[in-house]
């Protein structure tokens, strides 16, 4: 079960890099991905594990039988609050965070729940990309009209904090994807529903 657990999170953890540097490549067209900023999207992996971790766990907190408890939530706050006022969220730390969190917080159930929804949407991230047509207009991971899976903007303006993220990466600046745009509003849903537990 453990070994199975470890595969299936190691799967997990590279399909939304790869989904988001796929966004970012179809975002570039005509310009190939500077290999060093390859390095770094892929070093940034957990951050957006995490960022996709917090966003299905709104979404669990209202399936049958996997509600947060008032224990969880106790345990939880401390650390999503944490994450509101980090000037910096650097992948090491975004790595032990999410550890945290699965290995000592979430159940067995609500971790598998989180596991397959997950699993699905790539899939159909995957399907949608392969069936889309590319270009300008394109599709791939944000599909058509250039929203994104999460809501998120192409051009990375105003609350489009994918920009920023992808900027500060390729510009190796300090970036905390929960102080701004849509990873900021779920956060700030996620800790008002657990704050009233």
């Amino acid at each position: 079960m453990v070994r199975v657990r470890t595969v299936l999170v190691a799967v997990f953890a590279l399909l939304p890099s790869l989904a988001l540097a796929q966004d970012f490549v179809q975002q570039t067209p005509n310009r190939q991905i500077d290999p060093e900023v390859r390095q770094r999207l892929e070093q940034y992996r957990p951050v957006f594990d995490l960022m996709g971790s917090l966003r299905l766990m709104l979404e669990l907190d209202g399936q049958k039988g996997l509600a947060f408890t008032k224990a969880q939530a106790q345990k939880l706050l401390p650390i999503l609050k944490d994450l509101q006022t980090r000037p910096e969220l650097k992948p090491a730390d975004a790595e032990k965070i999410l550890a945290t969190i699965e290995d000592t917080i979430l159940t067995p159930a609500q971790l598998k729940w989180m596991d397959e929804t997950q699993l699905k949407r790539q899939q159909e991230a995957r399907q949608r990309a392969q069936q889309a047509p590319q270009g300008p207009a394109g599709g791939g991971f944000f599909g058509p009209g250039g929203q994104g899976t999460n809501g998120g903007n192409r051009q990375g303006g105003v609350g489009g904090q994918r920009g920023g993220l992808f900027q500060a990466i390729q510009q190796g600046k300090p970036f905390n994807p929960f102080k701004e745009g849509r990873a900021a509003e779920g956060l700030q849903q996620l800790i008002a529903l657990l704050s009233k537990r």
